[in-house]
Parts: C-alpha cells; structure tokens; sequence
C-alpha cells in the first residue's frame, strides 16, 4: 500500500512579505473602484508598479484565486469574479449573523481604551468625507476597516478566520460595490456611529442588534447594484484593457 504526502511549499520571508505588499495593493484598488467586477489583473503591470519581480505578484493572485476574489481563465491570466445574487445574499447571511454576534461580544471585550479608537475612528472617517466632499464611505488600511476593528475587539478566532479572513475579499469586492449609492456613505456613517456607541456603552444587544440591520441595509444596496454597471462612468466588458 502506497503513502502519499502532501508537499508544503514555503515561501522565502521576503517573498512572503513582498506577496502581502502585493496583497494590500489589490485590496486598495477594490476599494477604491479601480478594480471591479470581472477586470483581468496584469500581473506585468503590478510587478512594475510595485517595483518587484513576478514572484511574490503570482503568489498574491493565487491566494486571491484561493480566496475567491480572483478567478483563473486558461492563456488570459486571472480576472476578478463576478457575484450573482444568490452568492451575494449568502455572503451577507453570514456576514450577519457572525459580525452580528462580534458586535456584542465586543461590547463585553473591548477594552476602554479600544472601544475609544473605535468612536475615534469613525471621527476620522467623517473628516475624511468632508474634506474631499465625498458621498462615498472613505476607504483606507486594514487598521482603518470599522467592521475588522469590531471583529478583532470581539475575541473571537472562528468569527475572524471567517470574516476577517478567508470571505474578507469578497465581502470587500460587494462593500465597495454599494458604497457609490447615492447617500450610502453618509447613511453608513451614522449606522456604524449607532453600533460603536452601544458597543462603547457596554450593551451586548442593542450592539448585536444594530449590527444586523447595519448589514442588511448593506445588503439591500449591494444587491441593488449587481445590475448595474461596475464603473458608473463606463460601462465595462470582456475586452477592457488590463487593470494593475
């Protein structure tokens, strides 16, 4: 009887730590609409940008491509994946009932001093919005995500491991997708001032239960959008041109 082993390929550190570059990279041109729905990603393109070789960008794609995020298309590189209504609905009932529980366990778990950043944090957002006139919810760095802040103060690694990591990226491609509503931004704002505030008071429920409707208002937008073009301004298709 034959035995078969698994081989585990280990990255060099710094190609692991120029892969996450590449990583934050990606994410940030999601969240800021520069990479949409069904766009290829030129992995030429990013290497340039990034100033490094091909290397640590092919292994950011395939992570993606584990994540979901990207899709792998034979001699045209990877492109990233275009979520009907039912994958977005299930995303956002589970997105519900696990950021839903963070919440109230983040108001029991938080630290003073956390639940305090986390009503700074919004403060900041705000000043963002109205220093570049903006109606969309201001995009920025993992440190910056309202909704991470809460998963991280709720102390729980499976609610992480889900939301925080492996649906991360998708649930990100759907937020910046609906953010561009008319109004959204704003709206979102003060949902996510309510939430931090239940949380900052220490009461469990109400944080728990403003959470869920926080979400489910996101996904009645999100599903609004799917039949709309990805970029307000062009309509894309299959032939666009690549986007680094």
């Amino acid at each position: 009887m034959s035995t078969q082993y698994k081989i585990q390929v280990i990255l060099p550190r710094e190609d692991g730590l120029l892969a996450d570059r590449v990583l934050d990279h990606v994410r940030n041109l999601i969240a800021t609409d520069r990479l949409c729905s069904g766009d290829r990603v030129n992995e030429l393109e990013i290497s340039q940008t990034l100033g490094m070789s091909r290397g640590p960008v092919r292994e950011a794609v395939r992570r993606l491509a584990a994540s979901g995020l990207l899709v792998a298309e034979p001699n045209l590189g990877s492109r990233v994946v275009t979520l009907d209504a039912e994958a977005a609905r299930a995303l956002f009932e589970v997105r519900e009932a696990l950021e839903a529980m963070a919440a109230g366990l983040a108001a029991m778990k938080m630290s003073p001093a956390e639940k305090a950043d986390l009503l700074k944090m919004l403060e900041e957002h705000e000043a963002a919005m109205d220093v570049h006139g903006s109606k969309s919810y201001p995009a920025g760095p993992a440190d910056w995500d309202f909704h991470l802040a809460i998963l991280r103060g709720a102390r729980n690694e499976v609610a992480w491991r889900v939301c925080g990591n492996e649906l991360r990226d998708l649930l990100s491609l759907l937020r910046a997708r609906h953010s561009r509503r008319e109004g959204r931004g704003r709206r979102a704002l003060q949902e996510h001032r309510w939430v931090a505030e239940a949380i900052a008071a220490g009461h469990a429920d109400l944080a728990s239960a403003l959470m869920g409707q926080h979400i489910r208002a996101s996904r009645d937008g999100a599903l609004a959008t799917l039949d709309e073009p990805a970029n307000p301004q062009q309509e894309r298709s299959t032939n666009d041109s690549d986007v680094a």
